[in-house]
């Protein structure tokens, strides 16, 4: 091998490397996981149709209905929060998305709010219900009610008018959104909703 190549090798070789350092380790898994759940939270909104549209073809002051609109919509992205907390606290400590991918949520290693249990990682920390609803709030229900906040306003048309509540929410929701992804993407994969709420996602199988 010439010199040429063997300097080409280690450019690409440092280059692998550097992608590696960058990339958080359970990027793909987190990701394929939480599109597994994604879909079982879209029963709760389909449940709710039967009721929401008829109670919204019945009202007839644009302002109430908004209101109406706005409350409802955020019983389902609660309830998956609370949905996903109470799997994620409990025995196996994940959701079915994260089950199937080799996944759990414990408690960072030391905090002693943790829950003993055989089985639950290293330091056998079980992540509190309490801590996994902080941590499911800002990880589903914030971005998901955000979302619906921007697509009610959208249909009132405040992008038109400029509606102040409606054009930070935006704001919000990109802000949001990219600080997820980011930190579920770059470094160690520590999202801001594991930072907040002390917990880490960690894998049982390579």
């Amino acid at each position: 091998m010439g010199d040429e190549e063997r300097i080409d090798a280690r450019h690409r070789g440092e280059r692998r490397g550097m992608r590696g350092r960058l990339l958080a380790p359970l990027l793909v898994r987190r990701a394929r996981a939480y599109a597994r759940d994604c879909v079982g939270y879209l029963v709760l909104p389909a449940a709710m149709l039967p009721i929401g549209i008829p109670l919204a073809t019945h009202i007839g002051d644009a302002g109430t209905a908004r209101a109406v609109a706005l409350v409802s919509s955020a019983i389902p992205p609660v309830l998956a929060a609370l949905w996903a907390a109470r799997a994620e606290s409990g025995p196996r400590a994940s959701t079915w998305g994260k089950r199937r991918e080799g996944l759990r949520v414990e408690m960072l290693p030391g905090r002693p709010e943790g829950a003993r249990s055989g089985g639950a990682g290293p330091d056998k920390s079980r992540v509190p219900f309490s801590r996994a609803c902080v941590r499911n709030l800002v990880k589903i229900a914030i971005p998901w009610q955000l979302g619906h906040v921007v697509a009610v306003g959208a249909v009132y048309g405040d992008f038109d008018t400029g509606a102040a509540g409606t054009m930070v929410a935006t704001v919000l929701l990109y802000g949001v959104v990219i600080v997820l992804v980011g930190t579920v993407m770059l470094g160690s994969g520590c999202e801001i909703h594991d930072r907040i709420a002390a917990t880490r996602v960690v894998g049982d199988r390579g």
